[in-house]
């Protein structure tokens, strides 16, 4: 994290998180005496009203109690982001020396050296006492000289930025405690907070203080058995909310806490303590007997060890990793204390909290530590060691941990649609309440009356159970979710899902299987000199060696990074199907003939392991002793004589190789150098005459059918020149792996996982756009999206080259004069971008322009490619696929290209070569365009790009996969249909639920509105039928609808103020008032029908609610609410058709039946409980026919009518508005015809960024198709619209 500061003052800062990528503004208050007396009294008296709104908006108490103070004096700290509140932390302080502080942060601005020196240079007795706070388990301290607070995660010891670690004899005694008080205990907790706590938190829920308000307004009203259910219905939800959120808190905290005994290094004394005592600079043993997991960031300072960092990555290969050298001093110098990740050749010294160790040697080969409590330190060399660099919430795990507590708020449109909805029905109760109370004021009612029912109309209004309704679709979509090994730490997400337009998909382990199989290796060919041979399947077949001592077969036995453990080989899969397919095996390296002979010495060149050929025994002792190889030829020599690994340069993401440093065993002379990696990085480094004639059609052929292709070459080294260890150790791996000698090709083949087809031309079939990103070849990843359907098998793809001429060339203008009609190119002049386009497979006759990658004919001349490029350029049945240099110098090193890089964005289909930071970058450009995103791997260096989409779906069941919102055990890509699938139907669910409980609400308020004409409500009994026994029932089983059988290409809406869904309420709110108002008029016109009175007339409240209007509203309504249910009832193409709903079938047939009996053979004892009076046959039977004639015009309305309605009455309802703001403007001036229409000047047009031109964009003819433009397009559709092959090209 990065801290700097924008001051108003002494008491603001702005701190900037770098791993966030966000930032906060921290501003210092104090508590005034006045202020807070002020607060309480005004809580006190309006009787915790104002303290409920203070939990709610969180300013009432900060801008009344507390007055701003600097921030060095500060008792409070007020966190906000962008001016919302976001935390209010209490200031604690901390003692510490001030070299600690001014060498730990040092200086950060200008001008603050000679400050820090001042404060180093303080008395080291005199102790500082430092304000500190935490937010979020972020801890920040006070840093007197430079004015402002800095994250104690940013501390770097001062010997660190010198490269030298702390002391064999470790922290003195003092030390540790000044930095135990600075950074807090080493341990991941998080505090759970208490049941009563948990209560109060929830019980202050808006939803739940509107509900408790209601209940009291009904308990006025002497709703007493309603309000009964209500309550005991809300203990319910609450209960299971709070049992909920703390098993959910008491797994996170299981997962994330933990503490080991250690033996640490202080005072040059050894003991042992416990794990929670580390501090950063702390020199601690690793050993397995005593701890498996690693407690804390740490940096190894000698043996090494091999770790399971699966926590991490979701990959649980295991990874080895070396002790810190004089060489490799730099990863202290120049490492980044506030990164979440390190680069490779960092991260191969350093031990990341969380991960599992799988073995630990010490320098001299010795197993594990010493587990002796002896306080004597013994010899270093004999253990493995670790300094401690970040501890806590500092460490990765803990980002993770934090990450997990406080991921990043979410935006949808349809939860903030919901909100303003509530919002207009607010307003609608405030409308019926005034209307009301004039009318009720008329009839001489009561103010205590009027009060209660106004109160009574808001609840009736806003129903409180319209939250828990909405929510209770994702509940069973989330059930459902699990039932088919799909799992979910964010619930909401799944609403997000319906509206996912493309999915990224990592290639190996999600589309493909995990591991790769060795199919066999092309070397070069004695019969056709120069040139490849065919592919060898076993080592038996390949020829003998042309380049000297130099052996393919060492190559796969030595060339690689396996570890030993219980015998085993461990590591990378791809290195142990290596060894597998050699037939080797190694041994540890201890063992040379001279220590066998006893002539050994120190300066002999001690081996890292020792591989052993098949056709020697794997004991040492029993090998084929050096006579025996004396006479042998080079061939018959490398196939059976031992060869020893003397130094290994691991695997490196930025050169893309690993190599080795190998001897035979008993010929010293014969030292070599092998190095195995992508074809295009070692063909760069083998000498040119050693390349093969077809390098290239070999290579191409094996990638564009799939194959994975790994290339390896090697030289000899002057045996004299590396005859020491020193040489050995010293030498440079730039000069070693330079001017080699190709060896061959490694083709592994990696096959598609079943279902892997079907699932993504079910996706095609949606017009979901597929996207593949992948670290692989790009040709390889090609090959592999043909053969899943992830590029359909007519489109050809064209694979991105970069050009090493940084300079660039100007464009001539041709490409400026071509017109497909879907973009046009830049001005000409522009610098064109260093990336040309290929065909994939070859063919050289057709490439895409730089510029507007449209398809030209490579050669003018030749005028069938000049034709088929003209054709494709017609048809847009063309992709590319990005690699991920490509990618970095357009997206990254040139802003001039944005359009350029728009164009690659809605083409692109592969992306190969892509770093995790890339995946996530993409995830985010996408976004950009409008894309709601899924992006589905297998955990392994997928994090970031699950992280950063939309929706992240994780097949790994590693700790990892926490990071994603939905995690699957069932490792194939079928679970992004599935969730998809649910999304589209909870979507659906919650729009219908919504929509049903709106329309409820406005037939329970035209009942209320009717009755209090005479001072009539209905009866307890009533109120308790309709809500519990009749909307809950409804609302729940609608809500178990499973979803649609397949995926349709058009998405669900996720605005609830579209045009459908507006005409449809409104005009089906329409119908029901319609529909009341008429039986309203027509009881009272009944001969039989008798007004509501008072039963005592002086008093105008005692009006009974029993009486004929009541009885007939009632018995009408029911029957409302129950084809309320059936018309919002959505089918396909989201949700299963309602027949085949059978729970909400069996309700909604026992409804209808209890209901029709109760209309038309009326009960006595029904008759009292509901308050009902008895009425004639005749009227009962209309009745009945009043409802079904709502009901069939309802369903007509919503199926027929509302939504062809819809887009009329949209442009008509624009028409009105600029005509009222015509008329407006008009008098100040303004022009009328801009005003009409809806489009902005074309010289300005913004949508597509500098892609469009004025001409680009024509407006539709009349003002009426202009009316019926939609301005808030997302850019990609835009975009789309205007490719050639138009919308669904992909």
């Amino acid at each position: 994290m990065d801290d700097s500061r924008k001051r108003t003052g002494r008491c603001f800062q702005r701190a900037c998180f770098a791993e966030d990528e966000a930032s906060i503004d921290l501003l210092g208050l104090r508590r005034s005496i006045a202020g807070t007396t002020a607060f309480w009294a005004l809580v006190f008296l309006s009787v915790g009203v104002v303290y409920v709104l203070d939990k709610w908006i969180n300013v009432i108490y900060v801008n009344v109690a507390l007055r701003r103070a600097d921030l060095a004096k500060a008792q409070y700290v007020w966190v906000q982001q962008n001016g919302k509140h976001l935390s209010l932390e209490k200031m604690n302080s901390v003692f510490v020396s001030p070299a600690l502080v001014a060498h730990g942060f040092g200086p950060t601005a200008a001008g603050d050296e000679e400050t820090v020196d001042s404060l180093a240079s303080a008395e080291e007795e005199r102790m500082l006492e430092l304000p500190v706070f935490t937010f979020r388990h972020y801890r920040f301290v006070y840093h007197p000289q430079l004015d402002m607070f800095v994250s104690v995660g940013l501390w770097k010891d001062a010997q660190w930025a010198q490269g030298l670690a702390t002391g064999t004899l470790g922290l003195t005694l003092q030390q540790h405690s000044q930095r135990l008080e600075l950074f807090g205990k080493c341990i991941i907790d998080i505090c759970e907070k208490s049941y009563l706590r948990l209560l109060v938190e929830e019980a202050l829920n808006p939803f739940y203080v509107f509900q408790l308000a209601s209940i009291a307004i009904w308990c006025a009203e002497e709703y007493y058995y309603y309000s009964i259910v209500i309550f005991a219905i809300s203990l319910l939800s609450i209960a299971a909310t709070l049992f909920s959120t703390k098993r959910t808190m008491r797994k996170i905290r299981q997962m994330s806490i933990y503490t080991c005994s250690v033996v640490v290094v202080r005072n040059g004394k050894r003991s042992v303590v416990d794990s929670s005592e580390l501090v950063p600079g702390d020199i601690f043993e690793l050993s397995e007997t005593r701890f498996k997991t690693v407690p804390c960031e740490a940096l190894l300072l000698d043996g090494d060890c091999i770790v399971n960092e699966s926590m991490l990555t979701g990959e649980s290969v295991p990874e080895s990793k070396i002790a810190m050298t004089a060489a490799s001093d730099y990863v202290l110098k120049d490492i980044n204390m506030a990164a979440h990740t390190f680069p490779s050749d960092f991260s191969r010294h350093m031990l990341f909290a969380g991960t599992h160790l799988v073995r630990v040697r010490g320098r001299r080969g010795t197993n594990a530590a010493c587990d002796s409590t002896d306080e004597k330190v013994i010899d270093a060399a004999s253990y493995a060691t670790a300094m401690v660099l970040r501890t806590g919430f500092n460490t990765t795990k803990g980002m993770l941990v934090r990450s997990i507590l406080f991921p990043k708020p979410t935006s949808f449109k349809f939860y903030r649609d919901a909100f303003r909805f509530i919002g207009v029905l607010a307003i609608v109760a405030l409308v019926g309440f005034i209307i009301n109370t004039v009318n009720l004021h008329r009839l001489g009612v009561s103010t205590s009356r009027i009060v209660q029912r106004a109160f009574d109309l808001i609840t009736v209004v806003i129903p409180p159970a319209l939250p828990a309704c909405m929510s209770i679709g994702v509940a069973f979509a989330a059930s459902r979710l699990r039932k088919k090994s799909i799992f979910t730490i964010s619930p909401s997400k799944i609403n997000v899902a319906s509206k996912v337009a493309a999915v990224c998909f990592d290639k190996t382990g999600t589309l493909t299987e995990d591991g790769l199989d060795l199919l066999g290796i092309c070397v070069l060919s004695k019969q056709s000199e120069g040139s490849l041979a065919e592919l060898a399947f076993c080592v038996e077949d390949l020829p003998e060696n042309s380049h000297g001592f130099l052996s393919v077969v060492h190559a796969l036995a030595t060339c690689h990074s396996l570890s030993l453990v219980d015998g085993v080989p461990v590591g990378d899969p791809l290195e142990s199907k290596m060894l597998e397919f050699s037939k080797w095996v190694i041994s540890e390296g201890c063992y040379s003939p001279e220590a066998a002979s006893g002539k050994e010495n120190e300066t002999m060149v001690k081996p890292v392991f020792t591989a052993h050929p098949p056709c020697a025994s794997t004991v040492p002792g029993a090998m084929e002793s050096a006579d025996s190889a004396i006479g042998m030829s080079a061939a018959r020599a490398s196939r059976c004589e031992a060869v020893c690994a003397l130094k290994v340069f691991e695997f490196s993401s930025n050169l893309r190789r690993s190599s080795v440093v190998t001897r035979a065993l008993y010929s010293h002379d014969r030292i070599c150098a092998y190095v195995k990696g992508a074809p295009e990085a070692i063909r760069a480094i083998c000498q040119p005459q050693t390349i093969p004639t077809n390098y290239d059609s070999v290579l191409d052929g094996y990638t564009q059918s799939g194959r994975r292709v790994i290339a390896l070459a090697g030289k000899q080294l002057f045996p004299d020149s590396y005859s020491s260890p020193g040489s050995i150790a010293g030498i440079e791996r730039t000069a070693m792996e330079s001017q080699l000698c190709f060896l061959g090709f490694l083709v592994f083949e990696n096959k598609i996982k079943p279902g892997t087809t079907s699932v993504l031309e079910e996706l095609r079939d949606a017009r979901i756009r597929m996207i593949m990103c992948t670290g692989d070849n790009a040709l390889t990843a090609v090959s592999i999206a043909r053969e899943c359907c992830l590029v359909a098998d007519e489109a050809r793809v064209f694979v991105s080259h970069l050009s090493s001429d940084s300079s660039g060339q100007k464009d001539s203008g041709l490409s400026s004069e071509k017109d497909s009609g879907i973009f046009r190119s830049n001005a000409p002049g522009l610098a064109m971008p260093r990336v040309c386009w290929k065909d994939a497979l070859g063919s050289g006759g057709i490439e895409l322009d730089p510029l507007t990658l449209e398809p030209f004919a490579a050669n003018p001349l030749d005028q069938m490619a000049v034709q088929s490029a003209a054709d494709l350029a017609r048809s847009g049945r063309y992709c590319v696929a990005v690699t991920g240099d490509a990618f970095s110098y357009l997206f990254k090193e040139c802003p001039e290209h944005s359009d350029v890089c728009k164009r690659i964005l809605m083409r692109g289909a592969v992306y190969a070569r892509m770093s995790p930071e890339q995946k996530a970058d993409l995830i985010e450009l996408l976004q950009g365009l409008g894309y709601i995103t899924c992006f589905c791997g297998d955990g392994a260096n997928d994090c970031a790009a699950l992280k950063t989409a939309d929706v992240g779906i994780s097949l790994s069941e590693a700790e990892a996969s926490v990071a994603a919102p939905f995690t699957s055990h069932v490792k194939n890509i079928g679970c992004v249909v599935e969730l998809l699938k649910e999304g589209r139907c909870s979507i659906a669910t919650s729009f219908g639920c919504f929509k049903f409980m709106a329309l409820y609400s406005m037939i329970q308020f035209t009942s209320c509105c009717l009755l209090y004409v005479y001072n009539v409500n209905l009866s307890d009994g009533q109120y308790l039928f309709i809500d519990l026994f009749t909307i809950l029932p409804i609302a729940v089983c609608m809500d178990r609808s499973k979803p649609y059988s397949r995926l349709v290409p058009k998405r669900p809406s996720a605005s609830l103020t579209s045009k459908k869904v507006l005409a449809s309420l409104i005009g089906n709110v329409a119908l029901v008032i319609a529909f009341q108002v008429a039986v309203f008029f027509m009881v009272e016109a009944q001969p039989w029908y008798q007004k509501p009175r008072p039963e005592d007339p002086s008093d105008p409240d005692s009006v009974p609610n029993k009486c004929d209007l009541s009885t007939a509203i009632f018995l009408f309504s029911i029957f409302q609410y129950m084809f309320a249910g059936m018309v919002f009832n959505i089918g396909p193409p989201y949700r299963q058709p309602a027949l085949r709903n059978y729970v909400y079938l069996a309700v909604v047939v026992l409804l209808v039946a209890f209901d029709m009996w109760m209309l038309l053979a009326p009960v006595k004892g029904f008759y009292s409980l509901f308050g009902l009076e008895r009425t004639k046959v005749g009227w009962r039977l209309t009745l009945l026919g009043m409802a079904a004639a709502n009901f069939v015009a309802c369903y007509i309305g919503e199926r027929f009518v509302f939504a062809r309605i819809a887009l009329p009455l949209a442009k008509l309802f624009r028409l009105a508005k600029w005509t009222v703001a015509s008329i407006y403007y008009r008098a100040r001036g303004v022009g009328l015809r801009s005003l009409y229409s809806p489009f902005k000047p074309a010289a300005s047009i913004e949508c597509g960024g500098d892609i469009y031109r004025s001409d680009d964009v024509r407006e539709p003819a009349g003002l009426w198709s202009r009316l019926g433009y939609h301005q808030g397009r997302k850019e990609y559709k835009i975009l789309l619209a205007k490719m050639a092959g138009g919308p669904s090209w992909y």
